[in-house]
Parts: C-alpha cells; sequence; structure tokens
C-alpha cells in the first residue's frame, strides 16, 4: 500500500515551508524550519512529510532541501504542481480511479476506499469526517475532483 497524505497539513503551511527554504536558498535545518514557521518541531513534521510526498523538497540528515521543482514553485503555478502530484498520492490516487467510474456519495466513497485498506483513523464516522476534509481541501482545491455538498456527491473534475 502507498503512504497516504499526512492529516493536518493546509495549503498555506505546505507554502510557508517552501518559501522559508527559498528565503534560505533552498536549505535549512528541521530546527531552523520550525524556528522561523513558528511551529513546533513536531506539528511541522506533518507539514515537511506532504512537501516531500508532492516532490517539494527532500530529507538528508536534518536538512531540509528544495527540490527542482519546489525551487520553481509560485504561487500562480502551485495548484498546477499540487494537480499533477496528488493524483499519485492516497488517498487521492484510489479516489479519483473511484470517481472516475461516476458520481459517487460520500458513504459510497468511503466505504470504497476502506475495503481497499485506506483509513485515516480506525473509527468510522472519524475516519469519513477527516477523508472528506482532506479531499475538500485538497483533490477539490487542487482541482482534481468536485464535491456538491447538496447532495453530499464527487465527480470528476473538468479536464481530469
Amino acid at each position: 500500500m502507498d503512504d497516504i497524505f499526512p492529516l493536518g497539513t493546509g495549503i498555506g503551511r505546505v507554502r510557508g515551508v517552501v518559501n522559508i527554504l527559498k528565503q534560505h536558498k533552498g536549505r535549512a535545518e528541521l530546527s531552523e524550519l520550525a524556528d522561523e514557521s513558528e511551529e513546533d518541531i513536531d506539528d511541522l513534521l506533518p507539514v515537511i512529510e506532504a512537501c516531500k510526498m508532492l516532490g517539494f523538497l527532500t530529507i538528508n540528515d536534518s536538512e531540509a532541501r528544495l527540490t527542482e521543482a519546489g525551487s520553481k514553485l509560485t504561487l500562480s503555478n502551485f495548484s498546477k504542481s499540487v494537480h499533477s502530484s496528488l493524483s499519485s498520492i492516497e488517498p487521492f490516487k484510489t479516489s479519483l480511479k473511484i470517481i472516475n467510474e461516476g458520481n459517487i456519495t460520500s458513504e459510497e466513497l468511503f466505504s470504497k476506499l476502506k475495503e481497499r485498506g485506506i483509513r485515516l483513523h480506525g473509527e468510522d464516522t472519524t475516519n469519513d469526517i477527516l477523508l472528506k476534509k482532506m479531499l475538500i481541501r485538497w483533490g477539490v482545491r487542487g482541482g482534481l475532483m468536485k464535491y456538491d455538498p447538496e447532495t453530499d456527491s464527487w465527480s470528476k473534475a473538468p479536464g481530469f
């Protein structure tokens, strides 16, 4: 099973880490990154993991380094970069496969994800809430999928 995208990460926090590294010529110690972002290192680790999964940085010993993709990241190309990376990361990868079969309700989508072993939390209700938040925060904002709150259903984003 592929790694699952970390909980508690937001687009702004990912952009913030990349911007701090840009200010440090593309590299910084993790402790320095925590100081600059004014975050506890334990709170920053999921954001760093998200940046790694998105292909924006690597970690060598305790130093974070921007990748070529990370160093080229700008406000205008951020969504496009996230869009292309997320489609190969769980739970987005499998969600897209399921959604591509046709519109689907949240209940059906989350059930199919659980059947395939993709869970964010052991308790079903909490798992579903966390999945919905993550898919909206990253999948919908990243242009991978559409969500209709009135019908509580998911569909393919145009052009994807």
